[in-house]
């Protein structure tokens, strides 16, 4: 039986991209399995520094395996940014750019592969654009993924109710920046969520990652719109530092004041709603009193989530031509922000217990069934339960990173 494995790198878009390839083929990703397929597909990502040595580190290994490179095939993001250093390991095998994804199929096709039936997914990630309208100093995406490119919106509905009907229960809006979504078209994200929320069926929608400097343009829009049943009450806006002169280097198009402006609107506007943010620490040139800067605004905030990345150098961004700082203190002051975000994480999570919230059981763990609150707080129960289900589950105790919770009649 034809078969491909797949090995996914980096962030929903790219689960997404990974999506795309597989959906007419049979595939495996248990590594076991590796050394069967017919091809080996390798989804890389360029974001971080640190992926790409994670990256770097796993083609090593499978080199070790003496596969034929013709059955090799690496995609994603870092064959834009950075084709060389992967070249160095595997010169012949088969690459393709972000914007040639859709072409990998071809190779299958020439093999007349088996397609399988897809099983129904309960959560379907749909992409409504690539590219962005920002040009972040530190960014090296831009180079694999363009400028902003929206899709339609009757495609994003037709395949967000195809996904319906075939029995999700959870459809995450995904894009380098939702905020900019429909900018190039003559629409916008608020106009594209409220044709989604006509959509029927039970389901929920997580909006993915939005910008300050667009989600301000619709900062009350978006506050009416979480407030529907069918919204996660979840939002992730970025804020990378809360110095004004950091984000200016970065060339970020906001100021601290007006990502807390939108932090604050949205706690006042929606209940218990989950903020998360982004933070880059140890930008090149950054002073210790920018770095606090931060840090205050973080404990003045209280993000649920933050997402931290130590600064790296990526090939052919802006940021390189700045004074990178010691590594060391890179380490330092992640380590202390990490340490502050547990903190914050857990202070919020605590105020959830005793309350009884409905759960959709969205995944399988180890010896426990995990669900998502309306918060999109995960919630872990140790009672046996099924797949899809929407459970009262009253939260009984809470950790940093998701609750514990029991059934409740």
């Amino acid at each position: 039986m034809f078969k491909i494995f797949i090995k996914t790198f980096g962030c929903t878009l790219n689960q997404r991209d990974s999506e795309e390839i597989i959906k007419n083929v049979n595939y495996t990703t248990d590594e076991k399995e590796i050394t069967k397929a017919n091809y080996i597909i390798i989804n890389t990502c360029g974001v971080k520094e640190q992926t790409e040595h994670k990256i770097i580190n796993y083609l090593n290994k499978l080199k070790q395996k003496n596969i034929p490179e013709s059955k090799i095939i690496i995609c994603g993001c870092l064959v834009d940014i950075n084709p060389q250093i992967l070249k160095n390991i595997f010169p012949n095998a088969n690459y393709f750019k972000t914007n040639q994804i859709n072409e990998i199929n071809k190779l299958f096709l020439k093999k007349k592969q088996i397609k399988q039936k897809q099983k129904s997914k309960l959560t379907k990630i749909v992409k409504i654009s690539n590219g962005c309208l920002g040009d972040c100093n530190y960014c090296a995406v831009k180079f694999a993924r363009g400028k902003l490119k929206s899709r339609n919106p009757k495609e994003i509905i037709d395949e967000i109710k195809e996904a319906i009907n075939s029995g999700a229960k959870e459809i995450y809006l995904t894009a380098q920046d939702t905020g900019c979504y429909g900018l190039d078209i003559n629409t916008n994200i608020v106009e594209l969520l409220n044709l989604i929320l006509k959509t029927k069926g039970d389901f929920k929608i997580r909006l993915g990652m939005g910008n300050p400097q667009f989600f301000i343009k619709y900062y009350k829009e978006l506050g009416e719109i979480l407030k529907n049943k069918k919204m996660y009450k979840f939002i992730h806006i970025p804020l990378q530092s809360g110095d004004k002169e950091v984000l200016k280097k970065m060339n970020r198009y906001y100021t601290p004041e007006e990502w807390m402006f939108l932090v604050n609107y949205f706690r006042k506007t929606l209940k218990n709603i989950t903020i998360a943010t982004d933070i880059i620490v140890g930008y090149p040139e950054e002073t210790q009193e920018q770095y606090n800067n931060t840090l205050k605004l973080i404990q003045k905030t209280k993000p649920d989530i933050i997402n931290i990345s130590r600064f790296g150098r990526r090939p052919g961004i802006k940021a390189n031509q700045f004074n990178d700082i010691k590594g060391v203190i890179k380490k330092q002051r992640s380590r202390e922000l990490t340490e502050l975000s547990n903190k914050i994480s857990l202070e919020n999570n605590l105020k959830y217990i005793g309350r009884i919230k409905r759960t959709l059981i969205t995944e399988i763990g180890k010896g426990c069934y995990i669900g998502r609150t309306q918060e999109y707080k995960p919630v872990v129960v140790y009672e046996k339960t099924k797949i899809g289900e929407t459970l009262k589950i009253k939260i009984i105790d809470a950790k940093p990173h998701y609750l514990i919770g029991k059934t409740s009649k």
